[in-house]
């Protein structure tokens, strides 16, 4: 959307007179100042906000971070023992030529490593659904 026209500019008088005028003067309502200056008193009396209590919440926050480290650092290890296994896994010669990913099958059904990887990916699949049911509200 286009203006044919543009605005003329205005000229430091013209502008000085528009500005300076007395007859345009907005004025606010009869009760409006009381009305600001009473919610003022009002938020002014109101009690301060009760404050976090970082001290109790501390301990428990220390131990969520220990918690949380040692559970990242077992996976770990479980992950690169893992990868030890999948590494040293032998696979019958025919299945080595034919397929690349047979080493990965007799690994995922090791009963050592499909439990864990269920473990993770559970809680993963719903979360992702509860964020999906959520989010469509």
């Amino acid at each position: 959307m286009t203006n044919s026209k543009p605005n003329p500019a205005l000229t430091d008088p013209e502008l000085d007179a528009a500005l300076g005028s007395d007859h345009e003067r907005i004025l606010p309502s009869s009760g409006f100042a009381d009305a600001v200056m009473s919610a003022v008193h009002h938020e002014a009396a109101a009690p301060a906000p009760i404050p976090f209590p970082w001290k109790r919440a501390l301990p428990g926050m220390i131990a969520a971070a220990v918690v949380l480290s040692t559970m990242l650092a077992i996976a770990a290890r479980a992950f690169i023992s893992f990868l030890r296994q999948a590494v040293a896994a032998p696979t019958p010669a025919s299945s080595r030529d034919s397929s690349v990913i047979a080493p990965f099958l007799h690994i995922a059904v090791n009963p050592n490593v499909l439990w864990p990887a269920l473990a993770l990916v559970l809680p993963l699949l719903c979360l992702l659904l509860l964020r999906r049911v959520l989010l469509t509200r």
